[in-house]
């Protein structure tokens, strides 16, 4: 038999700043769905739920809500690995952290 193979799709928020899809981790979709059966068994009027992501792309962190979540087709894109930008804080003090003044 020839089976076609089913089409990938994934739950996903559109950043804030640039449109592009966050996907949302595991433990998200589990409380979305959780909040939609509450929903469907009869509690309307309940506030939605926030929950906070950074976008793979700009790397900015916003809020989002159950209601912003939307279905795509496909697979997410791989996280990109870039080094975190220091704050001006160099690290060659030998690894030891300054003190503050009093």
């Amino acid at each position: 038999m020839n089976q076609e193979p089913q089409p990938q799709h994934y739950s996903a928020v559109l950043c804030r700043s640039c449109r592009q899809p966050i996907p949302l981790p595991a433990i998200v979709v589990g409380m979305a769905s959780r909040r939609q059966h509450h929903n469907d068994s009869g509690s309307q009027g309940s506030p939605g739920c926030v929950f906070t992501l950074r976008c793979r792309t700009c790397d900015k962190e916003k809020p989002y809500r159950v209601a912003d979540i939307v279905e795509l087709e496909g697979a997410p894109k791989p996280r990109v690995a870039r080094a975190r930008q220091k704050s001006g804080h160099s690290s060659q003090g030998g690894g030891l952290a300054r003190a503050a003044h009093i």
